[in-house]
């Protein structure tokens, strides 16, 4: 965390996303074993930090046990709707880092509705804690803000979880 906010160069409002994430997440440094990552991402004038704990289950599949986001996505008309659309970005995006997809046969889409996609059911996600920092910024995008950031916070978190780094999505060991 402290070598991306050095890596900000003139970023204030994702830097105190970055530290707001780690103080409501309990950052411990990303040690070794704590199975803590995290990551940041700015996009239409808003900014997110999204810190993940995971670990990989038995079966050497991802587990993602925690999610912490913080965004900054200036004035909010409706911060409740704010957060929901974070929450959403943030099940979509561990959804498409752990394997939910669709194939694609002859350029047509295999799935042909969203149970068939294998995205996460409630008993399956993770404890999500949302922060919207109240702002007076113009107001910047939220629909996909919470979306990019969740593959490499949880990448990051399998890495301090296991020592070994994943660099291909889905998030899998290599055979």
């Amino acid at each position: 965390m402290s070598f991306r906010i050095g890596m900000l160069g003139g970023e204030p409002r994702l830097a105190r996303c970055l530290s707001t994430a780690a103080a409501l997440g309990g950052w411990n440094g990303g040690v070794a074993g704590s199975g803590q990552g995290i990551a940041a991402h700015a996009f239409r004038g808003s900014y997110i930090a999204v810190m993940a704990e995971a670990h990989m289950g038995a079966d050497q599949h991802p587990v993602v046990d925690r999610l912490v986001a913080v965004v900054d996505c200036g004035a909010q008309i409706n911060p409740n709707i704010v957060r929901q659309q974070i929450e959403g970005g943030l099940i979509f995006g561990m959804a498409a880092a752990l394997g939910a997809s669709t194939g694609f046969s002859r350029g047509l889409a295999d799935a042909r509705g969203f149970d068939t996609i294998a995205l996460p059911r409630l008993a399956d996600t993770p404890d999500i804690t949302v922060e919207v920092i109240r702002s007076e910024e113009a107001p910047g995008g939220v629909s996909e803000l919470g979306v990019p950031a969740v593959a490499p916070a949880i990448a990051n978190a399998l890495y301090a979880s296991t020592g070994f780094r994943i660099r291909n999505l889905p998030l899998r060991p290599a055979p």
